[in-house]
């Protein structure tokens, strides 16, 4: 019985060999020698990251990955001890990829029961807890975020907390996590490790609300920080307890904030921000100008202390050390030390750990008297920081960090200039002179510094597009012109911090030629962003695409010869290959896809706000409104996710409904973004003195984008389909320059017979003056004022009869009543009233045949089953129409302004 279950047996282990034999390609030693940590690391990060995009259902799947990594083990030590490496090292890669893949889940799914967490819910309550400051105080929202356009939400601050108790009544029990605390004010000192007690308002991190946005929530919990504590001011934070004088986080904070003070002393007020940035890390004080300079230069690392920083540092500690006679052991054994505690200093983020840790690998390879392989160290780094983070496998900062440092690795490699052995030409280069020497030498630095850019920037330039929608062509040389500045700034700017301790006229020496290399990177990276063409805002590519582009550059880096991958013509034509790879697929795509299928509207949640997407049945494009109460750049990721979700990339049409900031603060913002036809107002706005409605002008004439108002009566077509015509204000409405809602701009826009009507604030006297002119019917109705009270629901609703009621925000503290009238309102079958805030944004297709809806949840879109009338077909409300869209249709109303005229088919 025994020899019939071996042969079976037998014969199965014979196959794996056998399969394991056929792909010994992986281990080969040509291109590429043998690296078990790269594979072991590779093993790590692909489990970690299969793990979050592939989610098994139901229960986590961190035990089941365990046993397969155990097992996965067991077979390597069998197939070692019977002497089949192969087989052994592909048992041990299987056994990192369950190891990362269990790690991972493990640490995503797996919290404690008295996590703070659990006792929150998806909107703020009020909560009283206590904790220990993790890092102290920082600068959340600039200074330019709080100006007319933020509508006076003022700045905030935001530090962690790891909690210990909450109060239950009268009684404080034991709580656990960590919690992200923000405080609106600006930042005070509250040292790391003080035990605090606060009075808040917390809730738990927000999921995406908006097609393309980041999933703050899935990286809280990647973070393991699932708590969001809000207070009012810092009245409500109460300090217990003050860390002890020999506390090392204290210590830590002591040094940083006395570093700041020194650069403070010494350096232009101006440019103090940028050199905290540059040297501790802190870019909470910057400008918001000037930030988005760098972010529009692809110099923005600069700012991130991160290898470039600690990898300059370290060779300069090292120079200095031997320069002065201390042994090679010992110089090492410092930069090691010292470095850590700068690492520590600034904050140990993933890119700053990564470059910490290849930093001792190296020092310890030297201190061996041994050569140090960059690739296994990049390898070892990676293995701490999944092990240490597995979250950061998935964050897309830690992988532009370490694709950034292999392709410098390959890029140095490949560009090395091999030692000249004919016998000629050393002659030949021994007989120039000096300078000729120095001068040769210099362009071909300055070749191999814009060629190893160029590599950086191609290999990174796909991720960057999809994550960031941002490509920089001006960073290829921004990144050359300032590279042999950065390290003179990095040099006298730590020589002041170290002088800053012993003599204050010698630091600020060191201070003023700082101050001189800052004003020059400035300077730079100002003409750099100024630049046309220098920089563009893209959708980015499909994710199909850019993990096929790094596919095929590993499988070229693995497999390829070692004559071809030193070619730079090789990655060229890879590289062209694959971008027509993906202009094909897009080109079928657009080829095969259905014709339009009527208006599409898309209703943006930007909180207490409004951004309405308006895509004509040719694709052309209306945008309603953009802007929130609060900071404007929030309500313009916002709505740039929507656009490019869309694959929007012109706005024909952007349409201000009036004078409220809390309508177009977005706009200054989209406009960098986004080409526009032109830019829809009121009267009555251009006769607004506010400090935003001028940024909102200047911003326009800016772009070039021209300015049109527009009154009842106007008519103009979005596209040959496609038409709208306005209602409201009339030329006598706002003329006292009162309330800005009274001169809010209401559209009818008209497709297929179906109508979707546009309301923006309009409230009070002047929307019941509205009602009075009997609007009609319509399909869509966007609820005036956010749905409001004072928007005269039943009203409207009874004027309008809608089948679906939009409304932008929360709905204010009367919602349930303002939801019920618009309900029972709108004719025989109650109206479907749906709202964004906190729920989603919200699609509307309207075709001759039927309304359907759609919210954004867990996501993607989501159909809607709006009451009773869903499943049958409405009659339009504009007129009977065919029932299908053909390019022959127009409406056939005439335009009532020279200023608009319809557009003819």
């Amino acid at each position: 019985m025994a020899r019939s279950l071996s042969l079976p047996c037998r014969v199965a282990i014979d196959r794996l060999q056998v399969v394991a034999d056929r792909f010994a390609w992986l281990l080969r030693e040509e291109p590429l020698p043998p690296r078990p940590l790269v594979l072991m690391a590779a093993g790590l990060v692909a489990g970690a990251l299969v793990v979050r995009w592939l989610p098994v259902p139901g229960a986590s799947p961190a035990l089941p990955c365990w046993f397969v990594g155990l097992a996965a083990v067991a077979g390597w030590r069998w197939a070692t001890g019977r002497g089949w490496p192969r087989l052994a090292a592909t048992a041990l890669v299987a056994a990192a990829v369950a190891t990362g893949a269990a790690w991972s889940a493990a640490q995503f799914d797996w919290f404690s029961r008295g996590d703070l967490a659990w006792q929150l819910a998806d909107s703020p309550r009020p909560v009283a807890i206590r904790g220990r400051v993790i890092a102290s105080p920082r600068l959340l929202t600039s200074p330019a975020e709080t100006t007319g356009r933020a509508a006076a939400i003022g700045s905030a601050s935001e530090f962690l907390l790891a909690v210990t108790a909450i109060r239950d009544h009268d009684e404080w029990r034991p709580a656990t996590g960590r919690a992200a605390v923000i405080v609106r004010g600006d930042p005070v000192r509250l040292d790391a490790g003080s035990d605090v007690r606060i009075f808040g308002r917390g809730l738990r991190p927000a999921i995406p609300l908006n097609p393309g946005e980041p999933d703050r929530a899935a990286q809280a919990r990647g973070d393991r920080c699932l708590s969001v504590v809000r207070v009012a001011g810092w009245e409500g934070v109460g300090v217990l307890a003050r860390p002890g004088p020999w506390s090392p986080t204290a210590f830590i904070e002591r040094l940083s904030v006395a570093g700041g003070a020194t650069l403070a002393a010494g350096i232009a007020p101006a440019r103090v921000p940028l050199a905290q940035a540059l040297l501790l890390g802190g870019r909470g004080a910057m400008s918001r100008d000037l930030a988005d300079d760098f972010v529009a230069t692809g110099t923005v690392h600069v700012l991130s202390i991160s290898g470039l920083h600690l990898g300059l540092l370290a060779a300069g500690l090292f120079v200095v050390l031997r320069s002065a006679l201390v042994p090679r052991a010992w110089s090492l054994a410092v930069v090691a030390v010292l470095t850590g505690l700068y690492a520590v200093l600034v904050g140990a983020e993933t890119p700053v750990v990564r470059a910490l840790l290849m930093v001792w690998v190296a020092c310890l390879a030297g201190a061996a008297s041994r050569r140090g392989s960059t690739i296994n160290a990049l390898a070892v780094a990676a293995i701490a920081i999944v092990a240490w983070r597995p979250a950061e496998a998935a964050s897309t900062g830690a992988q532009l960090s370490f694709l950034s440092t292999a392709v410098l690795v390959a890029a140095a490699t490949l560009l090395a200039r091999p030692p000249e052995t004919d016998p000629i030409a050393v002659l030949v280069e021994r007989s120039r002179s000096r300078w000729e020497k120095a001068v040769r030498g210099g362009l071909r630095a300055a070749t191999v510094a814009f060629l190893t850019g160029l590599a950086v920037s191609l290999a990174t330039a796909p991720l960057v597009a999809a994550r960031f929608h941002m490509v920089s062509p001006v960073g290829l040389v921004a990144n050359v012109l300032i590279a042999p500045v950065v390290p003179v700034a990095m040099a006298c700017g730590l020589l002041c911090l170290l002088a800053g301790a012993v003599s204050q006229p010698m630091a600020a020496v060191f201070a003023t030629g700082c101050d001189a290399a800052l004003a020059v990177i400035e300077g730079i990276v100002a003409v750099a962003a100024d630049l046309p063409a220098g920089h563009a805002w893209v959708a980015g590519p499909a994710w199909w695409w850019v993990c096929g582009w790094y596919a095929v550059l590993l499988a070229a880096a693995v497999w390829g010869r070692r004559e071809l991958i030193r070619r730079p013509a090789t990655w060229g034509s890879l590289a062209a290959g694959w971008c027509g790879v993906g202009l094909l697929v897009a080109a079928v795509g657009a080829a095969a896809a259905p014709p339009p299928g009527g208006l599409r509207v898309v209703m943006t949640a930007v909180g207490h706000g409004c951004g309405i997407l308006v895509r004509a049945p040719t694709g052309r494009s209306l945008l309603y409104d953009a802007g929130r109460l609060g900071a404007p750049s929030a309500a313009c990721r916002s709505l740039s996710a929507v656009l490019w979700s869309e694959r929007v990339t012109r706005i024909d049409t952007l349409v201000v409904s009036h004078a409220d900031a809390d309508h177009f603060n977005a706009v200054p913002d989209l406009l960098e973004r986004f080409s526009c036809g032109e830019l829809l107002v009121p009267g009555a706005l251009l006769a607004n003195e506010s400090p935003a409605v001028a940024e909102l002008l200047a911003a326009a004439a800016a772009r070039g984008v021209p300015v049109r108002t527009a009154r009842s009566g106007d008519a103009f077509a979005i596209d040959p389909l496609c038409r709208v015509r306005v209602l409201h204000p009339t030329m006598a409405d706002g003329r006292d320059g009162g309330d800005d809602n009274a001169t809010s701009l209401v559209l009818s826009v008209e497709s297929a017979g179906r109508r979707l009507l546009l309301t923006g604030d309009l409230d009070g006297a002047a929307l019941e003056s509205f009602i009075a002119t009997t609007p009609g019917a319509c399909d869509v109705l966007l609820a005036p004022h956010h749905g409001e009270a004072t928007s005269l629901p039943a009203d409207i609703a009874h004027a309008t009869a809608p089948s679906i009621v939009l409304v932008s925000g929360r709905g204010g503290r009367a919602w349930p009543v303002v939801r019920d009238a618009y309900a029972a309102a709108s004719g025989a079958d109650a109206a479907a009233v749906l709202k964004t805030g906190g729920e989603g944004a919200v699609a509307v297709t309207l075709t001759a045949g039927a309304v359907t809806a759609e919210r954004f949840a867990a996501g993607r879109w989501r159909a809607i089953e709006p009451p009773g009338h869903q499943a049958a077909v409405t009659p339009g409300r504009v007129r009977n129409q065919p029932p299908t869209i053909s390019a022959n249709w127009l409406v056939t109303y005439a335009a009532k302004s020279s200023r608009t005229p319809l557009v003819k088919p």
